[in-house]
């Protein structure tokens, strides 16, 4: 019985510490992707431990063997998203070299304005794309974005601005203004492509470092030869995406595959 009571006050100390936890991160970061994933994962942490202790207290094996499986599939969960993280996180540190060979046309991926200002993560694209074509002056380039809610102007006009204004020659600048997706960002640009009359070409694309991964694939499944170029985010912007990407990457994965 003393046995017992100790368990119980273990797991209210647990279960306080994981509330605590919940309180501060939302109080700090607030209900970011990051924030929410975290709270989810200590929800399931909670839910395995009220099971086990109710299978402990009850001695009935049914909370024991439903346990038993959210740790089980818990498991599978934990795996994949290290292994795709790890992926994503060696991908982006590659995709800092600038030192593509054989590259086509530079594709910059659009990524949100305010009005007609680029976003901070459309900026970071945009220095990297600008860096990697005034090393490579001879390149092609499309700005691929269009116009979303609170944007005065479609992306990829913005984004051919902020180049010229930082010296990249308006005629190596290709505007693709309809696309709202990574998929038809890709997918459009292409279509510029084979209307300047090249089939097979090999392409760089200009994106986050955490998007680097997803662009890729989505690159490949368009058949196009991709390269990724990947802008550095803030910290704490990168480890929020980091999060979230995992989530588009598998659904990338199941439209592919599945």
């Amino acid at each position: 019985m003393e046995f017992l009571i100790k368990g119980i006050k273990q797991s209210r100390t647990i279960y306080l510490l994981i509330f605590l936890i919940i309180m501060a991160l939302l109080a700090i970061f607030g209900n970011s992707f990051g924030v929410l994933f975290v709270i989810a994962n200590c929800a399931v942490l909670f839910l395995i431990l009220v099971l086990f202790n109710k299978a402990k207290i009850s001695g009935n094996r049914k909370f024991k063997v439903v346990s038993q499986i959210i740790v089980a599939m818990y498991s599978v969960f934990l795996t994949s998203f290290f292994l795709i993280e790890s992926i994503i996180i060696l991908e982006a540190k590659a995709s800092n070299k600038d030192d593509f060979k054989n590259v086509d046309f530079v594709i910059i991926l659009g990524a949100g304005l305010h009005g007609d200002i680029p976003s901070k993560t459309l900026e970071t694209r945009l220095e990297a794309g600008k860096q990697f074509l005034l090393k490579n002056k001879n390149l092609p380039v499309i700005v691929s974005g269009g116009q979303g809610e609170g944007e005065t102007i479609s992306e990829a006009k913005a984004m051919g601005k902020y180049l010229t204004d930082k010296g990249i020659a308006e005629n190596r600048i290709y505007y693709e203004s309809e696309s709202t997706t990574t998929y038809e960002n890709l997918k459009f640009s292409k279509q510029i492509i084979k209307q300047l009359g090249v089939t097979e070409p090999t392409v760089l694309i200009v994106t986050n470092d955490y998007h680097v991964v997803r662009a890729k694939m989505i690159g490949k499944e368009l058949g196009l030869e991709s390269y990724g170029l990947g802008g550095k985010s803030p910290m704490l912007v990168r480890i929020n995406y980091f999060i979230r990407e995992y989530f588009g990457i598998v659904k990338t994965i199941i439209n592919q595959y599945l």
